[in-house]
């Protein structure tokens, strides 16, 4: 049986006391900067990509230790130079994280940090010559558009019952997208850091 399914009904199933008990809607959005596990050995093929990062969060409310779920769209992968030949790839998902949050519960300014897993959905992408994606590789395989990473962050929540907050996290990747490099075509795994900002209700 493929690993994919399996994982997908774990995170759900891991989700769900964050959704019977949530207390907490809001929204989330920020800049998102992404990156590759492997670029090549030649420098400056391929370039960071800074996109946007957006969505709904559903948590319990502020408390010492809580869960949350997130549905974001986001934008990560690489970028080409103009005028450089590589296979650089530009990446849109929709992620779904579920993270343990650990909250300092003062009055005014909560600090809180976070770690979980993550499911990716493709929905969106464009090879360094702007065109849809293959399916295929060029080896045969078939390119994985369901990916898994493990997520970390810190932030800051202003506010008691509701509020605002600023955060930034760490998105690791651990699907291989066997998407090669201009010298490479192991370990291409996303990597993205995201500042957010949110307000609850």
């Amino acid at each position: 049986m493929k690993r994919g399914p399996i994982l997908t009904t774990a995170l759900l199933l891991a989700l769900t006391p964050a959704i019977t008990h949530a207390q907490e809607f809001g929204v989330k959005a920020g800049a998102a900067f992404g990156n590759v596990s492997n670029k090549g050995v030649l420098p400056g093929s391929l370039e960071g990509r800074a996109g946007f990062s957006g969505g709904l969060t559903i948590a319990t409310t502020p408390k010492i230790i809580g869960l949350g779920i997130e549905g974001l769209y986001t934008q990560t992968g690489v970028k080409t130079p103009q005028g450089v030949l590589s296979n650089g790839r530009e990446l849109d998902y929709i992620d779904l994280p579920a993270y343990l949050r650990f909250m300092i519960p003062t009055p005014s300014i909560k600090p809180y940090a976070f770690l979980g897993p993550q499911v990716s959905f493709e929905v969106r992408c464009k090879s360094a010559s702007d065109t849809d994606c293959p399916d295929l590789e060029p080896s045969g395989e078939e390119r994985n558009q369901t990916t898994y990473a493990g997520i970390v962050g810190a932030g800051l929540r202003f506010g008691s019952s509701g509020g605002f907050s600023v955060e930034g996290r760490y998105v690791y990747g651990l699907t291989n997208l066997k998407l090669g490099t201009i010298t490479e075509d192991e370990s291409y795994k996303t990597r993205t850091f995201m500042i957010l900002g949110g307000i609850s209700f």
